[in-house]
C-alpha cells in the first residue's frame, strides 16, 4: 500500500538529512512542572528492555509508583524495535524523522544511524541547565566501546555495557565518572556480577556522589536495564535459560540452585504460572494477514513457552529489586523533590496469536507498554489513571517540562499536566507505529531482535504502518493488498479482524497524513495526530 512502499526510502532520506540544530536550545523557564517548586525536581528514569505489560503484575515495587503517582493505560511506542523506540525516546521524532529505522548500521539503523542525533538529546538540554546527569545500562545497539571510548555530550556519568550485556553475567561496563575518572575512562569486568543487581549499586553511587559534587543541585539519572531481554544466540536445549533470571531467584532444584523451589515470580508459585492463559495465546489465525497465519502450537512448544515466561517474571525480579534499592538510598528531602518514571522500550509476545518469541508487531503486546510516574511527594497526592493516548516521543517533551526547561516543538507533546491529573483540551486521537523489516543478511554482529528463522517460528512481519486510536487498531502492510482492522472495544485482544470495515478508509487517510508528519512541506505530527 501507499503508506509502507517507500517507507524505507524515506528513513533513508531522514538519515541524510543535514541538522540544522547540533544542540538543544534550551533555558532554565516557568516550565509547568517548576512553578510550584521551591527547587528543580530530580529525575528518575528507568527504562527496561522487552517488557511486555503481562510482567506488570508481578513487579511489586514498580506496580508500587502508582500510589500517588500516574498510571498511563494508552501508552505505545512508535516502533518496537530497540534502537528505534529509544532514538524516538532520546529525540522526541518519529522514526521516519530520526531516520533510525532498524538496530543495525548496515541496515539503516543502530548507532551509525542514531549518533548524529547525541548533540539534541533531553540529556543536553538538562545538562546545558545545570542538571547532573548520569546514564547506566544498555545504550543504542552497536554503540561500539574501544579504549578511551566516546561519551555522548549531556552526560557526566556514563555506565554503559560494552558487550555480553544480554547474559547478564558476562559482560563489561564502562565507568566514566566526570570529576574522577574524564581522563581515565576504565572499563571494568563484570566479575561475575548479575548486571541488574550492578546497575542498581551504580545508581546508587551516582546519587550519593552527585550530593558530593553537585550539593544543592538537581539530578537526572538513567537505569536502562537488558531485563527482561532474552540472551542472544539461546537455543532450545542449552543449560542456561533463554531468558536469564539472577541465579536468586531461579528453582533450587536446578543449577545454580535459587532461594525458592520453583523460582521467586514475585508472591504467586512460578509452578501455577501458565503462559496458556494470556490473551490470545494460540488464537485461530485464519482471518490474519498470510505472514500471521499456521497451525495451532504443538505441546512441546507450549511448554518451551511456558519456561520462557516463568523466567521473564523471574528475571524482572531483579528489576523490581533494583528500584527498590535506587529509591531506598533517596533522602527524605529527594523523595519529596523527585519524579520517577518507568516504562519499556516496548513489549514481547510468546504464543499470542501463535506467534513465537518476538516483538515486532502492531498488537498491542508488543506496543502498548507500561508507563507509570511517581510524582513529588510535596505534588498533588492521589492515584492518577491517564487514558490519553500517550508515545514514547512524548518523554523528551516530558523531562524538560519537569526541569522547567524550554526547548523547540518535536513530534512529541510534554505528558506533565496528565501527570498531574489535569485533562488537556485538544491531546492526539491517535498514535503512529512504524515497522521496517530489518534485512536479516544485513552484515554485522547478530541482531539481538532477530525472528527465529526455523519453524515452527513466524516469518515476523513485513515493513508496516499503523494508526492506534483509544478504540480500533489499523495496519497497512508492504505486499499485503488489504489492511488489518480491529474494533479494540469489542476486541481488545486484536482476534477478530475486519479489513472491510467501513472505518478502514478514514483510518487510511489518518495513516496517509501521520506517516509522513514533521517532513519538510507536510502537517506537523501534532496536528496529523487529531481525527476531528
Amino acid at each position: 500500500m501507499s503508506v509502507v512502499r517507500d517507507l524505507r526510502r524515506v528513513m533513508a532520506v531522514a538519515l541524510a538529512v543535514v541538522l540544522v540544530m547540533g544542540s538543544v536550545a534550551s533555558q532554565a523557564g516557568a516550565g509547568a512542572g517548576a512553578a510550584g517548586m521551591k527547587k528543580r525536581p530530580n529525575i528518575i528514569f528507568f527504562l527496561v528492555d522487552d517488557m511486555s505489560a503481562d510482567l506488570l503484575p508481578y513487579m511489586d515495587v514498580v506496580s508500587g509508583l502508582a500510589k500517588n503517582g500516574a498510571t498511563f493505560s494508552d501508552y505505545y511506542v512508535s516502533n518496537s524495535l530497540c534502537c528505534p523506540s529509544r532514538a524516538s525516546m532520546f529525540t522526541g521524532q518519529f522514526p521516519h524523522n530520526t531516520g533510525v529505522a532498524t538496530n543495525k548500521g548496515s541496515d539503516g539503523g543502530g548507532y551509525q544511524a542514531f549518533e548524529k542525533h547525541e548533540g539534541r538529546t533531553y540529556a543536553v538540554a538538562l545538562d546545558q541547565a545545570g542538571y547532573r546527569t548520569g546514564y547506566l545500562g544498555k545504550y543504542i545497539n552497536e554503540y561500539p566501546v574501544p579504549a578511551g571510548y566516546h561519551v555522548p555530550v549531556g552526560w557526566d556519568e556514563w555506565h554503559v555495557a560494552a558487550g555480553g550485556g544480554y547474559s547478564e553475567f558476562k559482560y563489561q561496563l564502562t565507568r566514566y565518572i566526570k570529576e574522577e575518572t574524564a581522563q581515565d575512562k576504565p572499563l571494568d569486568p563484570s566479575g561475575g556480577k548479575y548486571l541488574t543487581d550492578e546497575l542498581g549499586q551504580r545508581a546508587v553511587d551516582f546519587i550519593e556522589r552527585s550530593r558530593r559534587h553537585a550539593p544543592g543541585e538537581p539530578f537526572f539519572l538513567q537505569v536502562s536495564p537488558f531485563s527482561p531481554h532474552s540472551r542472544i544466540g539461546a537455543k532450545t536445549g542449552d543449560k542456561e535459560p533463554r531468558f536469564p533470571p539472577a541465579r536468586r531467584d531461579r528453582p533450587k532444584n536446578q543449577f545454580p540452585a535459587g532461594e525458592f523451589p520453583h523460582g521467586d515470580c514475585g508472591g504467586p508459585d512460578c509452578a501455577g504460572i501458565d503462559v496458556a492463559a494470556l490473551p490470545a495465546f494460540d488464537e485461530d489465525t485464519s482471518d490474519k494477514p498470510s505472514w500471521v497465519r499456521r497451525e495451532p502450537l504443538g505441546a512441546g512448544v507450549i511448554k518451551e513457552l511456558r519456561k520462557d515466561f516463568r523466567d521473564r517474571i523471574r528475571m524482572v525480579q531483579s528489576v523490581d529489586d533494583m528500584v527498590e534499592r535506587v529509591l531506598g538510598a533517596l533522602s527524605a528531602e529527594e523523595q519529596r523533590n523527585t519524579y520517577v518514571v518507568f516504562t519499556s522500550d516496548n513489549g514481547f509476545h510468546l504464543g499470542q496469536h501463535r506467534l513465537l518469541r518476538g516483538k515486532s508487531t502492531a498488537y498491542d503486546h508488543d506496543v502498548r507498554v507500561p508507563l507509570l510516574v511517581k510524582r513529588p511527594a510535596v505534588g498533588r497526592p492521589g492515584d492518577v489513571t491517564v487514558d490519553a493516548i500517550a508515545q514514547n516521543v512524548d518523554l523528551f517533551a516530558t523531562f524538560l517540562d519537569m526541569a522547567g526547561v524550554r526547548g523547540e516543538p518535536r513530534d512529541g507533546r510534554s505528558l506533565l499536566r496528565l501527570i498531574e491529573g489535569h485533562k488537556v483540551k485538544g491531546w492526539r486521537d491517535a498514535a503512529l507505529i512504524e515497522h521496517v523489516k530489518p534485512d536479516p543478511d544485513a552484515p554485522g554482529e547478530p541482531d539481538p531482535d532477530a525472528e527465529e528463522p526455523q519453524a515452527p517460528a513466524n516469518p515476523g512481519p513485513p515493513s508496516y504502518a499503523a494508526v492506534r486510536t483509544a478504540g480500533e487498531l489499523y495496519v497497512e502492510y508492504e505486499g499485503e493488498a488489504r489492511p488489518e482492522y480491529y474494533d479494540t472495544v469489542a476486541d481488545p485482544h486484536q482476534e477478530t479482524n475486519d479489513p472491510a470495515n467501513a472505518r478502514t478508509g478514514e483510518l487510511a487517510t489518518v495513516l496517509d497524513r501521520l506517516a509522513g508528519c514533521g517532513k519538510p512541506g507536510a502537517v506537523d505530527c501534532w496536528s496529523a495526530a487529531q481525527l476531528g
